[in-house]
This record gives structure tokens, sequence and C-alpha cells, in this order.
């Protein structure tokens, strides 16, 4: 059974070899915004030639701290953008194929709020679908502070193409939703494409090992089984917690 585990791209380079070795792929995280866009293409080549020698396959996650597209300021809106296109170049770059994208979507927005947000979601997301398209990479579009499934389902359509997917992340649906697992694989599990795989007690986002808080894997699992294909499995936890989590997910999980 495949697992990715999420690496900070300003830690890839240290982080790749000891990964690899013990039987990961790596997420290749864009948390530092600083250090995606400071990148120079000669470094980015020769992560990816240490990428190819290593035989890793890639997937990573966007970058996400204090952006959003769909900002009602244009400034914060514009510079979200070039940073997630500068995410898309990356991402071919280093021979991914899929990268993971937080909405920006608040379930605190006021009802004027919401509709503003939507309409910008809805003009400014699709150039970067494009774009993404154009580089040969699937945009999945990840649950965070979503309340309700059908959110992402709206996000997505206002996408304008077929090729956007879901990231469903465990520990976000366990205490960011009111709503049941059962509801949103319903709702979402036949586009999801990653499962962020952690676990928390409802109250606070703490990536844990899965099994050590109060999300049900074993409900996961089932419907898994009733999937035709296994989205890409990535352990969000830290680095002392991964082999364990891999030991628990396989063991719950009957599917090579």
């Amino acid at each position: 059974m495949k697992f990715f585990l999420s690496v900070p791209l300003s830690q890839l380079d240290e982080r790749l070899e000891e990964v690899m070795a013990e039987g990961f792929f790596p997420e290749v995280r864009m948390t530092r915004t600083d250090f995606l866009m400071n990148l120079s293409d000669t470094e980015i080549k020769a992560l990816a030639g240490r990428i190819s020698k290593e035989g890793a396959e890639v997937i990573t996650h966007g970058p996400f701290f204090g952006l959003d597209i769909a900002s009602m300021d244009k400034h914060i809106s514009s510079f979200s953008m070039d940073c997630m296109v500068r995410g898309v170049e990356v991402t071919r770059a280093l021979g991914g194929n899929l990268m993971v994208i937080h909405t920006g979507y608040s379930p605190f927005f006021s009802r004027g709020g919401r509709r503003h947000w939507f309409r910008n979601w809805g003009k400014r997301v699709r150039p970067l679908i494009e774009r993404a398209k154009s580089a040969g990479v699937t945009i999945a579009l990840e649950n965070t502070w979503d309340d309700l499934p059908e959110i992402l389902v709206r996000l997505r359509s206002l996408c304008g193409s077929d090729d956007v997917g879901f990231c469903l992340d465990t520990g976000h649906v366990n205490c960011f939703s009111r709503h049941s697992l059962k509801r949103w694989w319903k709702t979402v599990g036949d586009f999801v494409e990653v499962l962020h795989l952690h676990d928390n007690y409802g109250n606070s986002d703490d990536h844990l090992v899965p099994g050590k808080g109060t999300f049900d894997f074993g409900e996961l699992a089932e419907h898994l089984e009733s999937r035709d294909s296994i989205p890409r499995l990535d352990l969000e936890v830290s680095w002392e917690d991964a082999a364990e989590s891999r030991k628990y997910l396989t063991g719950l999980f009957n599917f090579k």
C-alpha cells in the first residue's frame, strides 16, 4: 500500500532521501510563499533531478497561508494568484501531476460577503484551472473550514472544468464540520483524488496519528471499498508519527 507523507518544500532537499528510505513518497507542501516565489529555476531543476534519481512519485500542496484568490482586496487576490500559478509551475517541474489547494472559503462570511466571494471565485479560479490543465496538473479542492460538503461541490461547479477533483481531509471533516462522514462521502466521494489522513478530538486541528482521536477511519475504509480506484493516501502527521500512522491504516484498509 502506497503512502505519501507531507514534506515542506523548504525541507525537501534535506529530507527526500530519508522519506524515500522509509517507504514514503513526498507530498511537497508549499508552506512558505517567500521560499516558493524566490526559488530559482536552477534550484527547481536540481530538486527535480534528485526526485527522478530517487524514483519518487510526487504530489504537491499549493501555497495557502493568508492567500485567497477570491478576496475582495485585489492586492491579496492578485498575489494569491501569482503564488498559485507558481505552485502549478513547480508541481509540473518536479514531475507532479496533482496539486491540492485551499479555496479560502469561510463559513463566517455574511450573506452579502458570501455572495461577493463566490462571484469572485467563479471569475478568478478559471484562469488557474486552465493554467494547470495546460501544464498537465490536476487541481484538487480541499475541505478546510467548509461546514457543508455541498460547498465544495458548488466551488467545483464554478471552476468550469470536469478535471477538477477533491482532497478530503479527515481531520477537517472531524473538527470543522457538524455533518457525518457518510454525508461527505456521498456528496464528494466520487471525485476524491487524494485523502489527507490525520486525526483529532473534534475541537482542534491537531494532526494526530489516525486512531488516536475521534474520526471513524473504519467507516472511511468501508467507503473506500466501494470505489473502483483508491485515492492517493497522504499522511498529514509529523515525521515521528508517520510509521505508526501507516501501520494503523494498513491494518484497517483492505486493499493494496
